[in-house]
């Protein structure tokens, strides 16, 4: 009798099965078993006349069979190494179990883990301490590069205007170099005025307190001007004066450095932002531009609604100013304008001001403002601040008081002023990338 012989496929010319072929073969063959099968499998397709393929599909087809073949080849390791891990457990049970000694586990070595514990302990250290050092420069580029962001909605806006991005970029710039202009304009004057006139007249006040006979009696029991006199306050107005003057220069020379820098990353963002996405692995890079783009809208939506906010405190603080007759009533509102930028510490700075100018009037507009102040810094922070930047920043109300608070007592002024903006990128990041992954697993 002749052997039954394997079935064939159509058009292969008698060829063989290639999956009957590796199934004959020996078990420890059988990943060469699936390559030479898959091989074998595009050779048949190729030489069949009742088939055409194009270049295309038949690489296609090469690449199916390749990744078939990986994939088969890894579950087949995993396999064998599981089955060798579970031999190794039932041998040592038995030994265990037979009352032999189970094999020695790995000798743990102190000092080279001690040593290389106490070497990581010391590097990181001196990267804080690097850091550290550099804390003020970093805070300075992260300020620039917010405001960089911020001001990009208004340089698209240009663009789709049909302008060259380097023009809007500069008309954006000279705007903004304009309204600080009129800012510090409208403030520095009266400043340095009203100073000047506190100066001259700081003798005749000083005269009229010795006049004052109830200032002339506590005087004479307990010598308070001459105390005043020989405090070290008054002997050191002089170094106050010029500690005062470095100070005011170290921070027009930071505001500096921040335009510069500000000019700079607003130029080139659609670089910078590119080249950063770059950096992700190119499997993973359309989700990090999509959420980067996303965080830098966030970023954008922050200086829209602190713009908001701060328009509304300088109209009302002008408005008030000038009903109340508060000299200076230009100067107030765009000094509370540009403070109010400032969370917590801009409006208070302002309600300060107010205070004092009503004071110096009289005693009633002084409460007045009082007052006024305590109204609108609690109207403020505790109603218009939340709802405009849960409506521009898509952040909680409460995130952005706890936020505010963490960011001032960490970093101070510059704290709470990024603190809005990096607790809404953190928000956006945990919504969209580890919600999402704690869900899947």
């Amino acid at each position: 009798m002749t052997e039954p012989t394997e079935p064939t496929e159509p058009g292969t010319t008698g060829r063989r099965m290639p999956f009957r072929r590796a199934r004959a073969r020996d078990e420890d063959g059988h990943d060469a078993a699936v390559a030479d099968a898959a091989q074998e499998l595009v050779e048949a397709v190729e030489a069949s006349p009742d088939v055409e393929l194009s270049a295309a599909e038949r690489r296609r087809v090469r690449e199916v069979l390749g990744g078939l073949v990986t994939r088969v080849t890894a579950e087949r390791a995993l396999r064998t190494a599981e089955s060798a891990a579970a031999m190794s457990e039932r041998a040592a049970e038995a030994a265990t179990a037979a009352g032999g000694v189970p094999p020695p586990r790995p000798r743990l070595q102190p000092f080279r883990t001690g040593f290389f514990g106490g070497l990581g302990v010391v590097v990181a250290y001196v990267c804080f301490l690097l850091v550290d050092s550099v804390k003020s420069t970093l805070i300075l580029l992260l300020v620039a590069a917010i405001l960089a962001i911020g001001l990009d909605p208004a340089v698209r806006f240009l663009q789709r205007r049909r302008l060259r991005r380097g023009w809007s970029v500069l008309i954006v710039f000279v705007t903004l170099m304009l309204a600080l202009g009129g800012i510090f304009y409208a403030i520095i004057p009266p400043i340095v005025t009203e100073v000047g006139k506190l100066v001259q007249a700081a003798p005749e006040y000083l005269a009229s307190l010795q006049n004052n006979p109830t200032i002339r009696g506590l005087d004479e029991k307990f010598q308070i001007i001459q105390k005043i006199e020989d405090s070290e306050f008054i002997k050191n107005i002089g170094s106050g004066a010029f500690s005062v003057t470095f100070t005011l220069a170290g921070i027009l020379l930071d505001l500096a450095i921040v335009l510069i820098l500000t000019l700079y990353f607003l130029g080139g963002l659609p670089r910078i932002t590119a080249t950063a996405y770059r950096l992700a692995p190119a499997t993973q890079r359309a989700r990090v531009t999509d959420l980067g783009d996303k965080v830098i809208i966030q970023l954008g939506g922050y200086l829209s609604g602190a713009t908001i906010i701060a328009v509304q405190a300088g109209l009302v603080a002008g408005i008030f100013a000038a009903i109340v007759g508060l000299p200076y009533p230009w100067a107030i509102a765009l000094g509370a304008a540009a403070l109010d930028y400032i969370p917590v510490i801009g409006p208070i700075t302002i309600g300060a001001a107010m205070m004092l100018l009503g004071f110096t009037q009289s005693l009633t507009i002084g409460l007045v403002a009082v007052g006024f102040y305590i109204c609108q810094h609690l109207f403020e922070a505790y109603w218009l601040y939340p709802r405009v930047m849960r409506r521009t920043v898509d952040i909680s109300a409460g995130a952005v008081v706890v936020a505010i608070v963490i960011g001032g007592a960490l970093l101070g002024v510059m704290g709470a002023l990024l603190a809005v903006p990096v607790a809404a990128a953190v928000q956006l990041i945990v919504r969209e990338v580890v919600m999402p992954l704690q869900e899947r697993n």
